[in-house]
C-alpha cells in the first residue's frame, strides 16, 4: 500500500469504520448507562414514597382524637353569675395582648341573657352573654392574635362571627361577635 497520496499528502493507515463504530458502541452504551441511571433513581425515589406514606399513615392513625366535654361535666367551670367585669377584663387582657392596645374605635358591647348560638337544646340554667367586639386594625394578623389571645383565657367563649371591612385609608374594620356564657343557680 501506498504511503503517499498522488498530491504528496501522507496517507492515514487507519480506516474511518472502526472509528464510526466505536462511537456507535459508546453512544449505545450512553444510552443504555443513563437508562440504568434514572431506573435506579427512580425506584429509590417510588422507595422513598412508600416509606414516606407509611409515616403519614402512621401519624394519622396515631393522631389523638378531639374529646368534647357535655355541658354537664363543664358546669363546674362556669361562671355562676353574669360578671360583666370580669368579661371587659378578659377582652382588655387579650387586647393587650395581641397589640391591639392603641387600635383605633375599640368598642366593646355586653348583653347579657340572649339566646344560644347553638342550634342545640341548652339547659335553662345555661345563661348566654353576646358580647361585640369592634375595632380598627391596621393588620389583618392583630385580628387573628385577639381571637387566640381571647380562647386562650380561663372562661369559655365561641366565637360567632367574625366580619372584616377593608377601609379607604388602607386599615381593616374588625367586628366580633362572641358568646360567653354563665351558669345561672
Amino acid at each position: 500500500m501506498r504511503k503517499y497520496n498522488v498530491f504528496g499528502k501522507k496517507l492515514s493507515k487507519t480506516k474511518a469504520l472502526p472509528f464510526m463504530i466505536l462511537i456507535f458502541i459508546a453512544v449505545v452504551l450512553g444510552y443504555y448507562l443513563i437508562n440504568l441511571t434514572q431506573n435506579n433513581r427512580l425506584n429509590e425515589l417510588e422507595a422513598n414514597e412508600i416509606i414516606l406514606r407509611n409515616q403519614i399513615n402512621q401519624i394519622l392513625a396515631s393522631e389523638e382524637t378531639d374529646t368534647y366535654l357535655e355541658i354537664g361535666e363543664l358546669m363546674p367551670f362556669i361562671p355562676v353569675s353574669y360578671a360583666p367585669q370580669s368579661i371587659q377584663n378578659d377582652i382588655t387582657t387579650a387586647q393587650n395582648l395581641s397589640g391591639l392596645s392603641l387600635a383605633e374605635n375599640f368598642r366593646t358591647t355586653l348583653v347579657n341573657d340572649v339566646s344560644s348560638p347553638f342550634e342545640d337544646e341548652q339547659p335553662e340554667e345555661l345563661k348566654n352573654v353576646r358580647i361585640t367586639v369592634s375595632f380598627v386594625a391596621d393588620d389583618q394578623a392583630d385580628a387573628l392574635e385577639f381571637m387566640n389571645q381571647l380562647l386562650a383565657l380561663d372562661h369559655f367563649y365561641y366565637i360567632s362571627t367574625v366580619q372584616a371591612s377593608y377601609l379607604t385609608d388602607g386599615g381593616l374594620q374588625i367586628e366580633f361577635v362572641i358568646f360567653g356564657f354563665y351558669y345561672s343557680v
